[in-house]
């Protein structure tokens, strides 16, 4: 009995009636608990979640402002804003969504160490962490090379590369003097916060000193390495479902490099949608979209998605000398059906299932245009079938 609960025995004239009064207060006690048990907040790994995802086009940062109210409103977990090149930004669009939001995590999904040194990196996220009061998670990843190259900036040991990154950050963030001399880079004598002209003026404490970074990773060492150094991945558009699996048992690897358990791991993964009409078919854009995956879509990728190599390579021949117009009419409807959802509603409900049945805990819609709202309408239906 609750020791709050007080029985009165005026008025009860026999037994009876003092155990239909006990029994009345032990059972709104056990009500009581068991409402407060129910109210408890849900481990991060145990949550039934959904992401949204955009790139830097089509959208303005203020309608990504407003599809992250939305997707906030419709109890999404996260909103993620990849950084691909000559586009807008990820951090930009990420603070003014900041201002905009109060729940909703925010994921930088990804950024890369080799555009953004890793001092910078770390000064941006914290920066982003404070604006969020807490909500942001960095996802590094060594980006499209061949756009960076283009910038006229090498490549060089990628793996080496996000396990330095990863360790500076972390040093960073938790305030200590940092010197770190790595394979790649080099940091002398960076007290993070701090800067010599400004010391009498004050110093900028990050809000948090552990900000989740996430590892975007495809490869079976990259995988790896997140399992051993991340605290989640990060899985790009374009692979099939059976890829999570695979995934998970190289992270798995990893994780047990390091001693780690699974369960302290998160695992999303963006999944390309587009909702469409029952037997309409797909159109440009969404072929256009696919015509690039399938082109540079590993053996293994392609493998497990049931697609002939042979075909990618004529698309990627196309798509290259003719551009990605010409090389959309190439695109099967198999190819599109393996790669992402791209279906009736009800159809794109089952596939993220599907992506979730093999091990993804955090699906991510990175939706094409021209529906956005309506496939948030399909992950927030998701999200409620699953509760």
């Amino acid at each position: 009995m609750s020791r709050n609960t007080h029985v009165s025995t005026k008025g009860c004239n026999d037994i009876d009636s003092l155990v239909r009064l006990a029994s009345h207060s032990i059972s709104m006690t056990i009500l009581k608990s068991n409402s407060r048990v129910r109210r408890e907040p849900i481990g991060l790994i145990d949550m039934k979640r959904i992401g949204l995802g955009f790139s830097g086009v089509p959208l303005p940062v203020p309608q990504l402002v407003e599809y992250a109210k939305l997707a906030e409103k419709k109890r999404f977990d996260s909103f993620w804003i990849a950084e691909d090149y000559f586009l807008r930004d990820a951090f930009c669009p990420l603070s003014a969504i900041a201002f905009a939001t109060r729940k909703i995590k925010l994921g930088s999904g990804v950024v890369n160490p080799y555009t953004r040194h890793t001092v910078l990196l770390a000064e941006t996220i914290a920066t982003l962490d404070e604006i969020a009061k807490g909500r942001s998670i960095l996802a590094l990843g060594t980006g499209v090379i061949s756009l960076i190259q283009q910038m006229g900036i090498k490549v060089e040991k990628p793996l080496q590369m996000m396990r330095e990154s990863v360790e500076i950050i972390r040093r960073l963030l938790a305030e200590e003097e940092t010197t770190y001399q790595g394979s790649i880079l080099q940091v002398n004598k960076v007290k993070f916060g701090a800067n010599p002209y400004f010391d009498l003026v004050g110093r900028f404490k990050p809000l948090r000193k552990r900000i989740p970074i996430y590892l975007a990773a495809m490869g079976p060492k990259m995988l790896q390495l997140a399992g051993e150094i991340g605290d989640g991945v990060l899985f790009s558009v374009g692979l099939p479902p059976p890829y999570v699996k695979y995934a998970i048992e190289n992270l798995t690897i990893g994780a047990k490099r390091a001693n780690r358990s699974m369960s302290e791991f998160d695992v999303g993964c963006y999944i390309a949608c587009a909702p469409l009409k029952k037997n309409k078919p797909a159109g440009k854009v969404i072929r256009g979209f696919v015509a690039f995956m399938v082109s540079y879509a590993s053996e293994g990728v392609l493998k497990m998605s049931n697609l002939e190599s042979s075909d990618a390579l004529r698309i990627r021949e196309v798509l290259e000398k003719e551009g990605m117009a010409e090389a959309s009419k190439h695109v099967s409807d198999e190819m599109i059906d393996a790669l992402g959802a791209f279906a009736t509603p009800e159809k794109i409900i089952e596939r993220i299932e599907e992506y979730e049945s093999y091990g993804a805990k955090l699906p991510i819609l990175m939706p094409l245009p021209p529906d956005y709202r309506l496939a948030v309408e399909i992950g927030e239906r998701y999200a409620k079938s699953r509760r």
